[in-house]
């Protein structure tokens, strides 16, 4: 249940939350005593960068096929089908249609500086957290001052998306079992059908009458009992998938291509600009950004401070591919637990699950909130922004913060919605 609170702010979010998701649960983060305030050259930043992300997922997805097909190094694909059971191996990828392969429609960015991706997620979670801080900065406009940079509350652009992609008529599947924020997702169906769309499990509708399909992620997908239908319904131009039913967008390896001497010829350095350096991890080693190739050993004796990069499980293990899991800052090691680290690093890759480091961007900066007992929070920490996409563009961002470079949702995350 969530932590009953005096503090105005909490008591509207949590009464917010709780009429939809019904689960008790609440608003799980600190509220930011302001709207993050976004710089106009920032802000216009994540708006062009829909376009290159797109063009990312355009290019890994044929550069993918390619490499099936036989077009391109076998060793691309084998990324991604390596580990997988024969009923979404290789096989399965060669038949896929045209209209399975169709590009991700909705998707969320995490930048620990503005214009470095860490990651794409599609559908993702936390659409439902910047709905409802939206909703605050709506519900006291005198607390919060706004200013004139004002997105829509980001769950009727997305209501608003689908309509006009799919038509008043749309019925939705949305797919909790699996999901990180499964209280989230309940908000945001409940959201949708507020504004007039019909979901399966919730409304007065048959399986057959859904033509939008959401999942946390592939796996979800995959093992669902109507996957079959699905799949079939999609072939026949009468259902899309919303997370594109393969596990290319669930693997951070992807984020490895474009710097890969396999794969990086097939990608422009205005993709390659909105990654921060990513490699794949090997038993021998991995480049750093400057070009240098160093071992894992050698890796492991540089001081702390001089160890910039992030490891990150890359594969598509259901287990390990969400919720920050498997997400480690080298600096926080020391040498001897580092190179316990990449042992079991060494021991997935070698079952077909490859770890990539990223080199860590950064974005130092102060944060403050207020806290549910209604005490000030303040403390220099890092930030995280989130840029949430539907196919006509930015919809929003939402910022996070915290004292760790690690950012992600927890009870000590503080959060706003940028303007």
């Amino acid at each position: 249940m969530a932590e009953q609170t005096s503090n105005p702010w909490y008591r509207f979010i949590d009464d917010d939350i709780e009429a939809r998701a019904r689960m008790g649960v609440g608003f799980t983060n600190l509220i930011s005593t302001r709207p993050y305030a976004l710089a106009p050259e920032t802000l216009r930043g994540f708006e062009d960068r829909n376009a290159v992300i797109r063009e990312f997922q355009r290019i890994t997805r044929d550069v993918f096929l390619a490499s099936l097909h036989g077009e391109a190094d076998p060793a691309i694909a084998e990324t991604i089908l390596t580990g997988q059971p024969p009923e979404r191996g290789r096989q399965f990828h060669l038949e896929l249609t045209d209209r399975h392969l169709a590009l991700p429609l909705y998707f969320r960015t995490d930048e620990p500086a503005p214009g470095a991706i860490a990651e794409v997620q599609c559908p993702a979670s936390g659409w439902e957290i910047a709905d409802q801080v939206h909703a605050l900065y709506r519900a006291f406009p005198d607390d919060f001052d706004a200013g004139e940079r004002r997105f829509a509350p980001l769950i009727d652009t997305l209501a608003a998306s689908l309509r006009a992609r799919f038509g008043d008529d749309l019925v939705i599947h949305h797919l909790t079992g699996n999901a990180s924020r499964p209280h989230g997702v309940h908000y945001t169906v409940q959201r949708l059908r507020e504004a007039g769309i019909r979901h399966f499990g919730w409304d007065a509708v048959h399986w057959k009458d859904c033509g939008f399909v959401r999942a946390h992620e592939f796996y979800d997908l995959r093992y669902n009992g109507f996957f079959d239908q699905w799949m079939e319904a999609c072939a026949q131009g009468e259902l899309v998938f919303d997370h594109p039913p393969m596990p290319l967008y669930d693997a951070k390896v992807t984020m490895a291509w474009p710097f890969w001497s396999k794969a990086r010829e097939f990608y422009p350095d205005e993709v390659r600009g909105i990654f921060p350096h990513t490699e794949i991890i090997t038993p021998e080693g991995f480049h750093l950004p400057d070009g240098t190739w160093i071992t894992l050993d050698e890796y492991c004796r540089l001081g702390q401070g001089k160890r910039r990069y992030y490891v990150k499980f890359g594969s598509h293990h259901p287990t390990l591919n969400w919720g920050s899991r498997a997400v480690y800052h080298t600096g926080s090691f020391s040498g001897p637990a580092l190179r316990g680290l990449f042992d079991r690093i060494c021991a997935d890759t070698a079952a077909g699950h490859p770890w990539v480091a990223q080199d860590a961007a950064l974005l130092a900066e102060p944060a403050a909130a207020v806290s549910r007992s209604g005490e000030e929070v303040k403390f220099d920490g890092y930030t995280k922004l989130s840029a949430f996409y539907t196919p006509e563009g930015l919809s929003g961002v939402m910022a996070m913060q915290e004292r760790a470079q690690k950012v992600h949702g927890s009870p000590q995350t503080v959060v706003s919605a940028a303007y």
